[in-house]
């Protein structure tokens, strides 16, 4: 499979890094595993007891992603990036769901370092099918989650909105971080899997690094042992491939 982020993408974006974390063979219960229903609930009993997060909007890691989203468009009280919107559901006190393992290792994982995260089942995709991370034409579609495609309920996204795409006219998750669809969302039958890791400064590519080999490690713990694989990608390598 090839990955690829479109280099206007980094120009318009200097320091962005992607980390990716490939996952195979694994086993994504959705009963809760006791470490990592602790590991979630005590992701977000720090993030309400952190004293920069006061306001949320205005914290470092997240007033970057609020930057980005204005610069292609995207208002973010209406489009929060996915960590803004998991950090400010756990500081008013709504549980962040336990779905599966792999979700819940995201979601914790993606609280304790104030970075989006974002997991995408391949099982369903190619060997050789393209994974893209570019700006949109507005032909491409997006599914919701828990719609289907007979069910009349296809989105189009905005002319230069920044989308994740599979095979360059699938989106799975639209606005960069904002909303992941129903194509590649992770289930109990998920095996093969690709997470991402998004950095924009202040985090650098030794912060993006290390997450994405901590998220490795408790996937390889927690999900049968599964193989990992982690890769960068930036301005300097923009495409890897698997």
């Amino acid at each position: 499979m090839i990955y690829q982020i479109d280099p206007q993408l980094f120009q318009k974006y200097p320091g962005y890094v992607r980390g990716l974390v490939i996952v195979r063979r694994a086993i994504n219960i959705e009963s809760p595993i006791d470490e990592v229903d602790r590991m979630l609930k005590g992701a977000q009993q720090a993030v309400r007891q952190r004293a920069d997060l006061e306001p949320v909007s205005a914290q470092p890691n997240i007033a970057a992603w609020r930057e980005a989203y204005r610069a292609f468009g995207a208002r973010p009280p209406e489009f929060p990036s996915s960590i803004e919107a998991l950090v400010k559901r756990a500081r008013r006190g709504d549980d962040v769901p336990y779905i599966n393992t792999l979700a819940a290792i995201c979601n914790s994982v993606s609280l304790r370092y104030l970075t989006p995260i974002g997991g995408h089942a391949i099982d369903p995709m190619a060997a050789d099918g393209t994974l893209g991370l570019s700006f949109a034409r507005g032909d491409e579609d997006f599914v919701p989650l828990g719609s289907t495609p007979h069910s009349g309920r296809i989105e189009h996204p905005e002319p230069g909105e920044v989308i994740f795409t599979y095979n360059t006219s699938t989106v799975l998750c639209r606005r960069w971080t904002w909303r992941q669809g129903e194509f590649s969302k992770l289930q109990r039958t998920s095996t093969a899997v690709e997470i991402n890791i998004d950095g924009l400064p202040p985090v650098t590519r030794a912060d993006v690094e290390l997450i994405s080999n901590d998220l490795a490690t408790l996937v390889g713990m927690y999900c049968g042992h599964a193989p990992t694989e982690v890769k960068l990608l930036s301005e300097e390598t923009p495409t890897v491939e698997w």
